[in-house]
């Protein structure tokens, strides 16, 4: 599967495990920030709900970890869409206990749902059970 058929292979997941994100945010995706990249703490995507818009940072990430990104950024826009995206201004999670809570939904439910849609393409593993006669224990193999 190519990336751009990712994006929409896992924002039709989201939709169909009924998340609250349509209309769809506009995306826009920021592929040539050298800078931005070589900065540690540098920014991997944010959302704008002014504008109902994802940006996503993508210079030398890993497409998977940016998938893992967008779901991240599609539940703060559930959470706009759904009116709960109210905190003080400030960006800074120790100071904001709301921004912490909205924080931590984003983080476990865009990361539970990317991992659910990432098994549900996965092909099947086959186990097999193998006892071991001279540790006597059991062992899982598996194969792909």
């Amino acid at each position: 599967m190519d990336f751009k058929s990712a994006l929409a292979s896992l924002t039709k997941y989201m939709i169909n495990q009924g998340m609250n994100i349509k209309p769809l945010p506009k995306l826009k995706i920021i592929n040539s920030d050298v800078e931005n990249a070589n900065n540690i703490l540098g920014r991997t995507a944010y959302y704008d709900p002014n504008n109902c818009s994802i940006t996503l940072y993508t210079y030398g990430r890993h497409p998977k970890d940016i998938l893992r990104t967008l779901s991240h950024e599609l539940v703060h826009h559930e959470q706009n869409l759904e009116d709960r995206l109210h905190h003080s201004p400030t960006t800074d999670t120790t100071q904001d206990p709301e921004l912490s809570a909205i924080e931590d939904e984003a983080y476990l439910k865009g990361s539970r749902i990317f991992r659910h849609w990432e098994d549900q393409l996965k092909e099947p593993v086959n186990e097999y059970t193998v006892h071991t006669h001279k540790f006597n224990y059991s062992r899982s193999l598996t194969e792909n």
